[in-house]
């Protein structure tokens, strides 16, 4: 009798210990330009076969989308104890403009499982993740938008108003442009680069500022670059917000100013000159426009 009860207790563990065990590894990601693809392996380490359950890639955002949030969702008819299957996930047609183009992934995390179809050993270790290793953002003025796509007083804008580009998190507005007694508020356009400045699109402001706002992105500022073509007249500058209201002159004299170091780098081209600046330190915003000034890669970095 006692070996009886002995045999039927060591029979109730063991069924109670066979079960199936879902883990993730190996998340590998390719997230440069159009290609945005992600692989993970899913293994089960139980001691029991799986049925079919639910696989999330899901792209964790900053700022999280209203709506367009990038997953996706695969399914497995199951998965026998010991086996190993690899899964991909290819992420570039979830790109659209209310996740600002998947600018706003800053990491990726699969979980196998998420509706916890299947009964587990362990449920706490169904989710690997993967940190985006590219800490930059860029505002390359499209396309999108089209070219001649105009901003500011001639399309209807007021001061502060948002303009959308394909931008990594970057808020862009439209600002008042301070000259050396009073203001204006004019336009900004998309225009088409040329040989001597810019690639693709460039953005050309007419007696109007651009704000760009990098409090939204996922890691703190350190380092701000873009380029520009200055075809005549005096320039706006700021760097969080100072000086107050604003730096009025030539752009290649700009001072460093909110904290951070400014350079700027120029040379001469038909015309006008064209160069790069340059800002370090702790960056939150900058403030940039001109009366004949055109801008390009405007880029933040870590």
């Amino acid at each position: 009798m006692r070996n009886f009860l002995f045999l039927l207790i060591a029979t109730g563990f063991l069924v109670i210990g066979c079960k199936p065990d879902l883990t993730v590894s190996n998340v590998r990601v390719q997230w440069n330009g159009n290609q945005k693809s992600v692989g993970a392996d899913i293994q089960n380490i139980g001691n029991k076969d799986a049925g079919a359950f639910l696989v999330y890639f899901n792209g964790d955002e900053n700022p999280v989308s209203d709506n367009h949030r990038p997953q996706v969702s695969q399914k497995l008819p199951g998965l026998a104890k010991g086996a190993t299957v690899t899964l991909h996930a290819d992420f570039a047609p979830l790109a659209h403009p209310d996740n600002a183009y998947l600018a706003n992934v800053y990491q990726i995390t699969v979980i196998a499982d998420p509706k916890n179809m299947i009964d587990e050993k362990d449920e706490n270790n169904n989710t690997a993740s993967y940190l985006l290793s590219q800490q930059v953002g860029c505002v390359w003025f499209g396309p999108p938008p089209p070219v001649n796509t105009q901003y500011g007083q001639a399309a209807g804008n007021s001061p502060g108003d948002e303009i959308m580009f394909t931008a990594d998190s970057i808020r862009v507005t439209v600002e008042n442009f301070h000259w050396t007694s009073g203001g204006a508020f004019n336009k900004a356009y998309i225009d088409q680069a040329t040989p001597s400045f810019g690639a693709g699109q460039t953005m050309r402001t007419n007696n109007i500022n651009l704000k760009f706002d990098l409090t939204r992105m996922a890691f703190p500022v350190g380092k701000v670059t873009f380029d520009f073509l200055d075809m005549g007249g005096f320039e706006n500058f700021s760097v969080n917000g100072q000086p107050a209201p604003m730096y009025v002159g030539e752009l290649t004299a700009a001072p460093s100013a909110g904290g951070c170091t400014v350079v700027v780098t120029a040379g001469t081209v038909a015309g006008g000159k064209t160069g790069t600046v340059t800002i370090t330190g702790q960056v939150k915003t900058v403030t940039v426009g001109g009366q004949e000034l055109w801008l390009d890669n405007f880029c933040a970095e870590r």
